[in-house]
């Protein structure tokens, strides 16, 4: 029964990595000091990232703690395909996706292969806002073979709505994501409130850039359909993070956060866990 519920909490873990990673991922872009912030994927250039993380999860069982590390990368290329009725459209094209579990009930490593070289249309104003990601919804792939994700929860929190009032150090702002996912197997609510600052104009990788930090807080709700029967999970989230915009680009250079979850985990068995995790994620051009 023990090892029974041992895979069940390994499940859960390959099942809400993917929705976590992307937490607190914020980009914006802009053109000067004095200027509105605004979208510019346009032109001939692609850009191509490599997301990596890296999240240590841990549930409380029976007196013990269970966990897992689970390295995780995504190589994904950006190209932009003009505008159509007023939205940037933007098509994305998956290079790699791939991940590690190292836990008490072994380890794994997982090239997913089969979304590799696939690609969407993703479409949005210059504010970030009337995003459709219908077609990243429609690419989905699974993890560990069991659990269907798609590309939606990767994509939903990398390019936020961005103000309405034009830009300069020491500028704030706030805003509110609201990130839903529903597959064959899992069902997923994450809302999270975000303070923004513009903390710096700085040259990074020969790009004039802003550095704009941020905090992040919210919570996360899901039910996941695993071999063992349904996993249900609720969190709280909180974190800071910085990034890197180009201005004259119009491109984030890099982005890297830190993101803390507390909460619970019910298991088939009726088991409610205390369930916590850290997660230290990076995004940068490749």
């Amino acid at each position: 029964m023990k090892r029974t519920k041992t895979l069940a909490i390994l499940s859960l873990f390959l099942v809400i990595i993917l929705g976590l990673s992307g937490c607190g991922k914020k980009m914006a872009s802009s053109s000067s000091a004095v200027s509105d912030l605004k979208y510019s994927f346009s032109g001939q250039d692609a850009y191509s990232y490599l997301q990596e993380s890296r999240i240590i999860q841990t549930v409380v069982f029976q007196g013990q703690e269970v966990s897992s590390t689970i390295n995780s990368d995504m190589g994904f290329t950006t190209t932009p395909k003009g505008i159509a009725e007023g939205s940037l459209m933007v098509e994305v094209t998956i290079d790699t996706l791939g991940l590690s579990v190292n836990s008490m009930g072994g380890s794994m490593n997982e090239n997913i292969s089969d979304i590799q070289g696939k690609s969407f249309m993703m479409s949005m104003d210059a504010k970030g806002d009337n995003k459709n990601l219908d077609e990243a919804e429609n690419l989905t792939y699974t993890v560990a073979g069991t659990s269907e994700t798609n590309m939606k929860s990767s994509f939903m929190m990398i390019f936020p709505r961005l103000p309405e009032a034009n830009l300069k150090v020491g500028y704030t702002w706030e805003d509110t994501d609201t990130l839903n996912v529903n597959t064959s197997t899992e069902t997923m609510e994450m809302i999270t409130q975000s303070k923004y600052t513009v903390e710096a104009r700085e040259k990074v990788s020969d790009f004039d850039c802003y550095k704009i930090a941020y905090e992040v807080a919210g919570t996360r709700d899901g039910s996941s359909q695993t071999p063992q029967g349904m996993i249900l999970t609720n969190a709280d989230i909180s974190g800071t993070g910085y990034y890197y915009f180009a201005m004259k680009e119009g491109i984030i250079v890099s982005d890297h956060s830190s993101i803390k979850a507390d909460g619970s985990v019910v298991i088939p068995t009726g088991d409610s866990l205390p369930m916590y995790m850290t997660i230290n994620a990076d995004l940068k051009l490749r």
